[in-house]
């Protein structure tokens, strides 16, 4: 749940991010790379699988098994019949088995916990005997991370003190008035997401100072990951992937606090840098990219050929330097919370929602012009007809190119997405995930 713009290696004031400054300006940083799909499952199925929510029919959480084939090859699948050593260390397998697919050895680390309150030091656990096993052999490592993520107050209290020294209880402080105001918003966050609400939490400050201590918190444990590939002698010889499956939004906009419910800049731009030390160039890039590269990029790595199925496009010859070309145009879709789907270009965005949800304020159709409104916050399309008509009209027509005369799953999800069946939706999602569900797997290194 990593915001773009609240990593300080992407020019975030707050230090959050020391230890991946350090590799970050060694890389090639994307400063455009936008989501597939929102939120978590949707977004690494796309990463995994090569294709968009919109081929595969996973944008959402809780959809069926079925709805991945088991013979689907996902690129660590294609990885592993090469006989690349794969591994994940990661709590997905508990939505959905098919994020288990292609990896010789799945590790759920601390299954005992909510899948939210797993830390990076439950992954580390893992993560770190696994590296030191089999450092000797050609492997790709998936590490999952939750941190940053609702609830923001589980790590230790000094990541917190280097961002917030203020009263977060003060009566005088207003910053928090217009969430209090949205009674449907309010309910869902004081139950749990922000706890301190609940004790009279005043300064808006207080949850996002949290926020950046988590992402310090998980800076400075994959600090621990780096120093045991050195220790290893194997950090040289190792290429990383750094990125994000989706941001959040932390003060309002477009109506939402704390929570990641729709297709707009906060929650859309990720994070994205790739470093291989003589490989990789070391750059700024600000081409379009999404999660759908990473796949056909690690096969090349690899020197493993990508399957005509993905639809991603290997990022190697940004990385080598050859070009800063990539995409025209990037599309995000959003199906929990909202069902909405993000146009964007190099300069504009079309938002085009199909059922609001849990967003109050998000309109048919929005056309924002991120030239002058990097943040997304002020619909231009009365004032920009011709644009707006122009991009709508572009819209449609990738629409039917993607989906022809079957079914649009945004669409579909958009039946199931008022209010008040986002949260029972939601709801429902986590408490079919019991702690210790999904425990049937041979997850342990043989």
């Amino acid at each position: 749940t990593m915001r773009y713009d609240h990593a300080s290696f992407n020019g975030y004031p707050r230090r959050t991010t020391p230890v991946l400054e350090e590799l970050a300006r060694e890389g090639t940083i994307f400063t455009s790379c936008y989501a597939t799909d929102v939120p978590t499952q949707p977004c690494y199925t796309a990463t995994f699988t090569g294709k968009r929510g919109i081929k595969t029919g996973v944008v959402t959480h809780g959809q069926h098994e079925e709805t991945i084939s088991p013979r689907l090859d996902t690129f660590p699948a294609v990885l592993a019949k090469k006989g690349v050593l794969t591994a994940a260390v990661s709590t997905l397998y508990r939505f959905r088995r098919w994020f288990a697919q292609g990896f010789v050895h799945y590790i759920q680390p601390n299954i005992g916990k909510w899948l939210q309150h797993v830390s990076c030091e439950d992954v580390n656990k893992e993560a770190i005997p696994w590296i030191r096993a089999y450092a000797h052999r050609e492997f790709f490592l998936f590490l999952h991370y939750w941190d940053p993520h609702t609830p923001y107050n589980l790590v230790p209290k000094r990541y917190l003190e280097k961002f917030y020294s203020g009263d977060p209880y003060d009566p005088s402080n207003k910053s928090l008035q217009d969430l209090r105001s949205r009674p449907l918003m309010y309910f869902f966050i004081s139950g749990g997401a922000v706890p301190e609400l609940r004790e009279g939490l005043t300064d808006i400050e207080y949850p996002i100072a949290q926020y950046d201590a988590e992402i310090n918190y998980a800076d400075e444990r994959f600090g621990d990951v780096l120093e045991v590939l050195e220790k290893e002698k194997i950090l040289d010889d190792t290429m990383i992937i750094f990125t994000s499956d989706h941001g959040e939004a932390l003060r309002g906009e477009h109506g939402v606090y704390f929570d990641h419910m729709d297709a707009y800049e906060q929650v859309a731009h990720v994070p994205l840098f790739i470093w291989s030390p003589g490989r990789v160039k070391a750059q700024k890039i600000s081409a379009f990219v999404q999660h759908t590269d990473i796949a056909p990029t690690v096969l090349e790595a690899f020197g493993v050929e990508t399957p005509e199925s993905f639809e991603g496009k290997s990022l190697w010859p940004i990385l080598r330097g050859e070009t800063v070309e990539h995409r025209e145009f990037v599309v995000t879709n959003q199906g929990l919370w909202s069902a909405q789907r993000a146009y964007r270009t190099k300069r504009w965005t079309l938002m085009r929602t199909y059922a609001p949800g849990m967003l109050t304020e998000a309109k048919e159709w929005e056309l924002f012009d991120r030239l002058n409104d990097p943040g997304e916050s002020e619909d231009v399309s009365a004032q920009y007809k011709s644009v707006f008509e122009e991009l709508r009209a572009e819209y449609l027509r990738w629409l039917d190119a993607e989906v022809g005369c079957g079914p649009d799953p945004l669409r579909i999800e958009a039946a199931k997405s008022s209010a008040a069946n986002s949260v029972k939706r939601r709801f429902e999602m986590w408490q079919a995930i019991s702690p210790r569900d999904r425990g049937d797997i041979d997850d342990k290194p043989s």
